[in-house]
């Protein structure tokens, strides 16, 4: 139940600052520049959106929605808050998940009617989306204003979103391929073009693996930088 309320506490936050809207916008132009695209390039030019926006945006979110809760006092309240970390932390992953999850729908609904595997897409979205949330969030505990989580946080960004790109330009290798935007673009790609590839499995498994390694990434930072702020045992 805490969990819950945690979650639609992030999501009312967010709508309040505006994060809902941008979504949106960035939904409508992504549309617009999916619809001019040839037919035969929508389906790629749909995944590689799919993965750099919808899928990713969490991941520099969430540093904004850290540093605003910090600039109002809000993780003081923490210290003395019932909520455990694991359902903070949680309810910031679940919250960004959702609305990148519906900004896919639309996205793939538009431009790439018919085949898609919506159930396949739509759940690797969601999970895709906790995993960069997540650890943008463990990033942002290290920052103390937007210009120094751009500064920590692009990089790491980059690490993240580079491996998938140079997949999809046809540039592979081992290690390329076990990284978890990788595992998302296959997977994004096999969902909307209706083809899933035979690994298909594995890239649903490596996902899962990844969301594990992000919570426990998230769980070391995120209690000890609330606790520091709040003067007290979270």
């Amino acid at each position: 139940m805490r969990l819950f309320m945690a979650t639609v506490h992030d999501i009312r936050y967010q709508a309040k600052y505006g994060f809902y809207f941008l979504y949106a916008f960035i939904t409508v132009l992504y549309c617009a520049i999916l619809y001019f695209l040839p037919d035969q390039h929508k389906a790629i030019g749909a995944s590689l959106i799919l993965l750099t926006d919808p899928a990713t945006l969490g991941f520099f979110f969430v540093g904004g929605i850290w540093l605003l809760e910090k600039d109002e006092g809000i993780h003081r309240f923490y210290g003395i808050s019932p909520l455990k970390p694991i359902e903070y932390i949680l309810a910031k992953g679940l919250s960004l998940a959702m609305i990148s999850t519906l900004s896919a729908f639309f996205i793939v609904r538009f431009s790439h009617p018919g085949s898609a595997d919506y159930p396949l897409l739509l759940s690797s979205i969601f999970v895709g989306s906790c995993i960069f949330t997540l650890l943008g969030l463990a990033m942002a505990t290290y920052a103390n204003s937007v210009n120094s989580y751009m500064v920590k946080g692009v990089p790491v960004g980059m690490i993240l979103i580079l491996p998938p790109l140079l997949v999809a330009f046809q540039i592979s290798h081992p290690v390329l391929e076990i990284m978890p935007g990788t595992i998302l673009l296959r997977l994004i790609d096999g969902s909307i073009k209706g083809q899933l590839e035979p690994g298909s499995i594995v890239f649903l498994f490596g996902l899962m693996i990844w969301l594990g390694i992000s919570i426990w990434i998230a769980l070391l930072r995120v209690p000890s930088a609330l606790q520091g702020e709040g003067g007290g045992k979270l």
